[in-house]
């Protein structure tokens, strides 16, 4: 897995109301954490396409 791997996974499904998951963490606790490598460029691109970004924590639990 490199970055943009990262990057591309997590925009190839992109979609309104979608929900994108990612770790902070990696599998041996010592190496690089894509995700957090990655974050960046996604957050660019998800508003680029006129996306917006929300915290869970502030939607509705019952919509």
């Amino acid at each position: 897995m490199t970055t943009q791997r990262a990057v591309k996974r997590a925009l190839d499904v992109l979609a309104p109301g979608g929900i994108v998951r990612m770790h902070v963490g990696s599998l041996d606790g010592q190496g690089p954490v894509l995700d957090v490598q990655a974050l960046p460029q996604i957050i660019d691109a998800v508003r680029s396409r006129g996306h917006r970004i929300s915290d869970l924590r502030t939607l509705p639990a019952n919509p």
